[in-house]
Parts: structure tokens; C-alpha cells; sequence
């Protein structure tokens, strides 16, 4: 039996690397040469079970790639998580200095298979212009992937007297109400990572998981609260002034009279002015880890195809109760042709993953996608969320010849990949927003 596997790079905090350059081996053999997106995701493999991956990460220092962890593949679909605080994430420290405006770090980022430049300024917080303007690009376009781009420095905080010592604060007492759930040991984690990034105490694992020791083993299930971690830390902020706050208008979709309007629904978009993502509700997707990464990639999105989304997991969030995520939005020509061909026909540029027209949505439920523990209950739910996205216009996955239970994807005016792939090369594969229809 084969396994359909990805590997997500996170850092102790349990944020996406992105930028990660890293090999995957089976042995002696190279089959995968990738650079991490924002997701921090590399790329999907299917290999038989057993199958042991070997995962290598380029060093910043020398540029040699190094044997970060070894992977033994299992189950038919599994997303291992690997956890390296070591490794560096998407700002490269060049030089930190104290100037007469305050203290600033300068970073520099690496450029993504797939990155655009409007994506890289609003991800640290500048212009594209700005952008443009300390790297001496031609245009918006002049990036590509392994470039390293300087990034504007930003004011830190100032120093200040080191505060008042004050009494640790002490580790929530679990009490009989309290809920807990199961872990999945990674290859690399220790017990006292697993207290820090769960907010349990190591006794509090033990005594939860029947351990006798503080050794773990690669693919150990423990028991831990289900607690929430604050972040490590926090900005000061200054009181605002309370803003009136507007009804949010629901965007409108009508769906053309067409001879068999099932099978090939057409949607017109009127949707005009800009969409905000923060109408998506935050009880919709099943958690707040959830809900931000349903956020991000609703913004990778086109504008047209955003109000499509928000309304199809509103919508099925109140009539049916379920909560959802977006487990893929945009994707790059080079990831669309490094999946595998059991999992998709189409390839680069016959996806409407490259015109930020399509996702992939999976049910939540009890804080996890159904998927990686119960792919027949993510099917069930998948069909209950089918009819209401087609209602809206968009094409289902679900009612293809070769099933793709968690995909829809939107037509705009009619216009199929076909008639847009032109416009798209014109336009450059990463100024896919700039799309006309």
C-alpha cells in the first residue's frame, strides 16, 4: 500500500517555516529540491508505506544540505510535522544596530517558488514600492525563487530597565471538567517541547500518558490537556478610540440560466469592492489555529473568488453545524506538477489553483481535520458541503467523474483555464490578482 504524504516545517512556536530550503531522499536517490512557501509545507510525495525519508536542510552558513530528520511513512494520507527551532525562519539577520530613532534589525528575505512581490511586502509589513526601490528591481516581477531581497528595517521597541521580579506565574491545576486530547510524537520532540508547546507540565504528561520516564518514542501517542498557549510575548497597545462599526454586506452571487446548469454552472461576479477577509466567521472554523490559516489563504486568493469562499463556509457552518478549513488555496505551476499524478491530472497551469480560483475544504471537528484521522467522515462531510457550494455557483469537485471530494473552484463569466492561461502568461504565472474577467 502507498502513503500520500507532505511534511509541514514549524518552529518552536509552532509556526510555518517558509523559505526552508530542503532536499527529501529515499536512500541514495533525490526526489524532491524544494524551497518551503508561507504554509511552510513541502512537497506531496506518495512512496509505499515504510518507506523511510530522509529530510535535508540547506545550511545558511555553508550551503551544504544537511540530514535534519529521518521519516518512516505511514497510513494512506499523513502530514508529519517537523519541529526545527534551530533553523533560521524568513528574516536572516544581517546586522542589529542602536541609531539616534531608536534600535532596528535589518533582514533580508528569500524568495519562494510561487512568491509575489505584493505578498512578500504586506508579509513584512512594506510597499512593493519600497521593495523596488532597496533592491534596484526593473519591476514587480523582477524576483525569482532563491533570490535574497533586502527588507526595510523596522523600529524595535526601546530598551528599557529590566522589570520588578515578580512571582512566576503558576501552571494551570487541572481540574476533573478539563478536556484532553492526543498527540503524535514527532521524531525530533522532547518531553519538555511537548510541555511548553501544549501548556502542560512534564508531570502532568506522565501522569496523563502512564509514562515511567521522560524518553519518548517516533510515532508515541500521549494524552495531554487541551489547553490554549499564550503567545511568548506581547506588544504594548494604546487605547482606541471605538470605531462605528459597519454592517458587513454580504456579497451578491447570481448563477446564469444554462442549459444544464449542474453540471457546468456559470457564476457572474458582482462583487466589485474590495472583499473583507475578517467577515469569514471565526466560529466557522473550528478553532483559532484554524481560523487564521483558513484567513491566509482566503488572502492568497483572487479578489472575485473571495466572497465566493467566505459565504460558502458561513453558509455551511449555519445550516449544517460543521466548522471548516482551507487546507489549500493558491499554488505555485511548480507545486501543481510536483503533486502526484494519483492525486491530480492536471498540471501546471491547467489548475485553477494557479489563477487563485480554486481551494481545497475539509471538515473540522473536535479542533481536528477530519482527513488525517478520519478520511470517511471527511467524504460524509464533504458531501453535505458539495450542494451548498454549487448552489453559490462554483464547480465541486465531489461531482466529477474522478472524485476531489474537498475542491471547488469558480468559472468566473464562464471563462475556463483555457481562456485565461494566455492572460495569465502575459501577466507573469505570479501576478495571477491582476487576472481580468
Amino acid at each position: 500500500m502507498d502513503c500520500l504524504a507532505n511534511i509541514k516545517f514549524l518552529d518552536a512556536l509552532d509556526q510555518p517555516i517558509s523559505g526552508l530550503v530542503h532536499q527529501l531522499w529515499v536512500g541514495s536517490t533525490l526526489i524532491s529540491d524544494y524551497v518551503s512557501p508561507a504554509s511552510g509545507e513541502s512537497v506531496w510525495i506518495k512512496r509505499p508505506v515504510g518507506t523511510v525519508i530522509d529530510v535535508r536542510v540547506r545550511s545558511m552558513v555553508t550551503g551544504e544540505y544537511n540530514s535534519q530528520v529521518k521519516i518512516q511513512l505511514i497510513g494512506e494520507k499523513t502530514i508529519f510535522i517537523v519541529r526545527s527551532p534551530k533553523i533560521l525562519l524568513k528574516g536572516v539577520n544581517l546586522s542589529a544596530k542602536d541609531a539616534a530613532t531608536g534600535t532596528y534589525v535589518r533582514s533580508t528575505y528569500i524568495v519562494a517558488e510561487g512568491d509575489y512581490l505584493g505578498r512578500i511586502a504586506d508579509d513584512n509589513h512594506t510597499t512593493t514600492d519600497e521593495l523596488i526601490r532597496i533592491n534596484n528591481l526593473k519591476s514587480d516581477t523582477d524576483i525569482h525563487s532563491g533570490q535574497i531581497l533586502k527588507i526595510p528595517p523596522k523600529k524595535a521597541e526601546a530598551l528599557t530597565p529590566p522589570p520588578e521580579v515578580k512571582p512566576k506565574p503558576q501552571a494551570p491545576k487541572p481540574n476533573q471538567q478539563e478536556k484532553t486530547k492526543i498527540i503524535v510524537v514527532q521524531q525530533t520532540d522532547t518531553l519538555p517541547l511537548i510541555a511548553k508547546l501544549t501548556g502542560n507540565t512534564i508531570d502532568e504528561i506522565k501522569k496523563l500518558s502512564s509514562l515511567s520516564s521522560d524518553r519518548l518514542s517516533h510515532n508515541q501517542k500521549l494524552r495531554v490537556y487541551d489547553r490554549q498557549v499564550a503567545p511568548t510575548a506581547t506588544k504594548p497597545t494604546t487605547p482606541k478610540k471605538k470605531e462605528e462599526k459597519k454592517p458587513v454586506t454580504p456579497p451578491k452571487v447570481t448563477q446564469d440560466a444554462s442549459k444544464n446548469k449542474e453540471k457546468t454552472p456559470v457564476a457572474k461576479v458582482e462583487a466589485p469592492t474590495p472583499v473583507n477577509v475578517k467577515g469569514l466567521l471565526p466560529q466557522a472554523c473550528g478553532g483559532e489555529k484554524h481560523y487564521k490559516r483558513t484567513l491566509a489563504r482566503i488572502a492568497e486568493l483572487h479578489a472575485v473568488y473571495q466572497p465566493y469562499v467566505i459565504k460558502l463556509i458561513n453558509t455551511a457552518y449555519q445550516k449544517l453545524g460543521i466548522t471548516w478549513v482551507i487546507t489549500d488555496g493558491y499554488r505555485s505551476p511548480s507545486a501543481q506538477d510536483a503533486l502526484p499524478s494519483a492525486n491530480t491530472n492536471a498540471k501546471a497551469l491547467q489548475s485553477y489553483h494557479q489563477y487563485g480560483l480554486a481551494i481545497d475544504i475539509v471538515s473540522v471537528r473536535n479542533g481536528e481535520i477530519t482527513y488525517l484521522s478520519d478520511d470517511n467522515q471527511s467524504k460524509l462531510d464533504s458531501k453535505k458541503i458539495g450542494p451548498i457550494g454549487q448552489e453559490l455557483g462554483l464547480e465541486w469537485g465531489g461531482s466529477w467523474k474522478k472524485k476531489d471530494w474537498p475542491h471547488f473552484q469558480l468559472c468566473p463569466n464562464g471563462k475556463t483555464w483555457r481562456v485565461l492561461k494566455p492572460q495569465l502568461l502575459e501577466l507573469g504565472v505570479k501576478n495571477y490578482k491582476k487576472l481580468k474577467f
